[in-house]
């Protein structure tokens, strides 16, 4: 029952982390992200899954048990399961995941939102400058959102989603691909330069997952005048490559698009359609589509 137990507290201690991993892209840059900050939340994450599984609230340790004595066939005497025991340990398992999760997706809002008030920066120009960076998730919105709704309607998707998208991929702008001058490529979606791409390009070290391990890797990424042509491109690159259609043509919002794209394989993070879905329907983007033209935020 011990070595079960064990098993509990390490499968326990892996939810958690990938629930950390997965708010990874909002801490970047974060004024309440430290590496002092992260030793007491892996201190904190310890200590739940030492009360969660001292405290049997789970029933994974029972479950791994009977499963151990099944697989060596010990003999032992059998008692009847306990149908209702074991439908209070499920149930009381899914509260805790929903509860860790919804807590993480809390804390990503609270840092997105910890922005200098938007009316300090005036909202990006509708073409775009090429040294421009977005002070705050408002002033991205209202310089994406125009031709997200435009790529939208030529791809049959939540313009919304796109933003979503676009926001996961910059940290609302924070982060835009630059090339050594910092000019900005208006790269918007990570779409890399292969052989295919006749345009300019920028070289950095971007984060890929390779066999679930997040690692640093250097490649081309395709750059663009203006916001309008990165927007554009990216409608051209869903609808010219086979594997994306599925994503294109049935109007899906942010609580699916991502979901389809990550399983087409545009992204190597495991979590990449949970972000994108979380990004979607969290206040930061509803409060910056609500500052916008009530027409336009429709």
């Amino acid at each position: 029952m011990e070595v079960a137990k064990q098993f509990e507290s390490m499968f326990l201690n892996m939810m958690l982390s990938s629930m950390r991993d997965a708010n990874q892209v909002f801490k970047e840059d974060s004024l309440f992200s430290s590496s002092e900050s992260d030793f007491y939340e892996k201190m904190y994450d310890d200590q739940i899954t030492l009360s969660m599984s001292s405290s049997q609230s789970t029933g994974l340790a029972d479950v791994i048990y009977r499963q151990m004595l099944s697989n060596y066939e010990v003999q032992q005497d059998k008692p009847e399961l306990n149908q209702t025991e074991l439908r209070r340990h499920h149930s009381s398992l899914q509260r805790t995941i929903e509860q860790v999760d919804q807590a993480l997706a809390d804390i990503s809002e609270t840092e997105s939102s910890a922005e200098p008030n938007p009316t300090e920066s005036a909202p990006a120009s509708g073409s775009g400058q090429k040294g421009q960076q977005f002070a705050t998730p408002q002033a991205f919105v209202a310089a994406v959102y125009p031709y997200a709704q435009q790529v939208g309607e030529q791809l049959n998707v939540d313009a919304k989603a796109i933003v979503a998208q676009a926001a996961l991929e910059t940290g609302w702008g924070k982060h835009m691909i630059t090339d050594q001058q910092g000019n900005n490529s208006f790269n918007f979606f990570g779409i890399k330069a292969d052989q295919r791409w006749q345009g300019s390009r920028v070289n950095i070290v971007t984060h890929e997952y390779r066999n679930g391990v997040r690692v640093n890797e250097r490649a081309d990424f395709r750059a663009y005048e203006s916001i309008e042509a990165g927007l554009n491109d990216y409608a051209r690159f869903l609808q010219t490559g086979e594997r994306y259609q599925q994503a294109l043509g049935k109007g899906l919002a942010g609580d699916q698009y991502g979901h389809v794209l990550q399983q087409a394989g545009y992204a190597t993070d495991p979590a990449y359609g949970d972000k994108i879905k979380r990004v979607s329907s969290g206040d930061t983007l509803l409060k910056a589509l609500n500052q916008l033209q009530p027409a336009a935020a429709q």
